[in-house]
């Protein structure tokens, strides 16, 4: 029930046992709507936090008592504390008066688990609310996904025991593919060879330790990396906004292959309908006529050409053989970039121009000028930046004003974005607002 002015100060949240724990498994996957302005007071007060309630009601232009009834039964539940601030000056000393009362989150009761589950290496882990990461394993992914899911429910469970004294409250999955409607499947992963799989269904948690069963389970949120990565890049620019509300921006994550998410009205669009789940999936248009094959089945696709493994082929060129040696992952071809190896930096620089070509149909064809590059890209963005934005400016879109192109966050895109889908379910499903 949500947390409004209207809303008995008792109900939902503030009730210490049900407030916060998920109603049911399957509530926290549903397909996001609209954010109430709850919603959205907890997003920022997460990303801005610790923050006055004065602060927090002028950044999203909502009144003070919507702020007071949201935030009253939390701290009642101890969910989010009060603590006295004392404001400076601007030469840097302490102001006279009264410490204003900000407010925080709590995240000394609770824990969050993330996994990404990626085409080569996966990693677990678990943070607090704030983003305290607890504990970390990365392992390779095993090929059949019954034994990948497997490997992550032990090594989920092996981690817990470093949160001793704390709740696992949801579980955050990210995986390189759409899925489906309720955020619990991923539809198909062609990297992975993956095809129609229960993500959720096989990562079965209980609370506390207790035997996984229907009452007990921790919720499951199962979202594509792409849209993950943005979550994350979404969460990080609140923090640094000057209000509570977001610029429409379009996050291109490249790794093995490119994916989109999509931010509208500070929201993740994820679909409609049964289209939920699939927005996004412009790594495979054809970018060049008869290129390349990809693992999708078309030819000439656009990470074919602009990922961050597509680098490695692009290095390579024509030639059979180096020398008997493997061909270089993108971090050896960025480093030997640094060194000034002229062979590296023109592959890079391939790579940007393809990137560019690819951003300049998204842009052009969603009408969104603003575009955020995540991944392991992010690591060569001096050798990739400048022919990106040349291609950009020569397309239709570079004749739109306003457009950008800038560099985001390469830990997004792995660990932080599942981390992010966890925390991101339990303010908005979790909590019961």
């Amino acid at each position: 029930m949500p947390l409004t002015k209207d809303s008995p100060a008792t109900v939902g949240v503030a009730e210490e046992v049900e407030a916060r724990r998920p109603q049911a498994a399957t509530h926290a996957t549903e397909a996001a709507g609209p954010a109430s302005a709850s919603v959205m007071l907890l997003r920022l007060l997460r990303a801005a936090q610790p923050v006055s309630r004065a602060e927090l009601a002028r950044r999203l232009g909502v009144n003070r008592s919507t702020v007071t009834d949201t935030f009253k039964p939390l701290i009642a539940a101890g969910v989010v504390r009060e603590e006295a601030v004392q404001p400076s000056r601007q030469d840097g000393a302490r102001a006279l008066g009264r410490p204003a009362v900000a407010l925080s989150f709590d995240d000394g009761q609770d824990y969050f688990a993330g996994v990404n589950v990626g085409v080569r290496h996966s990693t677990v882990g678990l943070a607090t609310i704030n983003g305290e990461v607890l504990a970390e394993e990365e392992f390779d992914t095993p090929s059949e996904p019954g034994d990948a899911l497997r490997r992550v429910v032990s090594v989920v469970e092996r981690l817990r025991g470093r949160a001793r004294g704390r709740k696992l409250r949801m579980v955050g999955v990210s995986v390189p593919g759409p899925t489906d409607a309720t955020r619990r499947r991923v539809v198909y992963a062609p990297h992975l060879g993956w095809d129609d799989v229960d993500l959720a269904g096989a990562l079965c948690f209980g609370e506390d330790g207790a035997e996984c069963g229907t009452e007990s389970a921790v919720p499951v949120a199962v979202e594509n990396d792409a849209t993950a990565a943005a979550l994350y890049e979404a969460h990080l620019r609140l923090g640094r906004a000057e209000s509570g509300r977001l610029e429409d921006f379009v996050l291109v994550r490249s790794g093995t292959g490119i994916g989109l998410g999509l931010v509208l009205g500070g929201e993740v669009y994820r679909g409609g309908g049964l289209g939920a789940g699939h927005a996004g999936e412009f790594g495979h248009m054809t970018i060049v006529a008869g290129g390349k094959p990809c693992v999708c089945g078309n030819r000439g696709c656009w990470e074919r050409y602009a990922s961050a493994s597509s680098a490695s082929a692009l290095y390579v060129g024509d030639r059979v053989q180096l020398g008997g040696q493997a061909a270089p992952r993108f971090v050896e071809i960025v480093a030997r970039a640094e060194a000034g190896e002229l062979r590296a930096q023109r592959t890079l620089e391939r790579v940007g121009e393809y990137l560019g070509i690819g951003i300049a149909n998204v842009i052009t064809g969603l009408g969104v000028p603003r575009v955020i590059v995540s991944g392991r890209l992010v690591y060569g963005w001096k050798f990739i930046s400048e022919p990106l934005r040349g291609a950009v400016a020569q397309s239709m879109a570079g004749r739109l004003s306003g457009w950008s192109v800038e560099p985001g966050e390469a830990s997004g895109a792995g660990l932080g974005g599942a981390l992010e889908v966890a925390v991101e379910g339990f303010i908005t499903s979790g909590l019961g607002v």
